[in-house]
């Protein structure tokens, strides 16, 4: 049986969704691992191969948040919001990399242009649990909006 060409890839290689996945899944392994050089030379090459995908942005930028990057991971994010206007994932990432960074007021329009784009949604419901956060004094976390870079 073959399997068809992933329609969120945009790949410019005949590459088909569970390929796309694979190497997706390979390089979040190697950050949970904290290889973080190899996750990024593979999300390199899926942002490569998939240039018209928002989800290889995402990851990228989730690496560089997750080691404390905000000023990396605010312009990776952007690019994927760019890829994908309407979607509310990019956006809710976009407003919590602006909230670690202490930009409260950007965050939260964001966060609340989410909530819009996409109601029910897995990045609205992301943008929801930020919002609550924030609201209870969680976010930014004290003294550490851009303490890492």
């Amino acid at each position: 049986m073959t399997e068809a060409k992933s329609d969120i890839a945009g790949s410019l290689v005949t590459m088909t969704k569970q390929q796309a996945m694979l190497m997706l899944e390979a390089a979040y392994l190697w950050m949970d691992l904290g290889k973080f050089d190899h996750a990024r030379e593979l999300l390199g090459g899926a942002a490569v191969l998939m240039p018209k995908s928002e989800v290889p942005q995402l990851a990228l930028g989730t690496l560089e948040f997750n080691q404390g990057h905000f000023e990396k991971a605010l312009p990776v994010f952007r690019r994927a919001q760019q890829l994908a206007p309407r979607a509310s994932l990019p956006r809710a990432h976009v407003g919590e990399t602006l909230l670690f960074m202490g930009k409260v007021t950007e965050a939260m329009k964001e966060l609340k242009s989410a909530l819009d784009l996409e109601p029910g949604s897995d990045g609205a419901k992301f943008a929801e649990a930020l919002i609550a956060a924030k609201e209870t004094g969680a976010l930014p976390p004290p003294n550490k909006q851009s303490a890492k870079k």
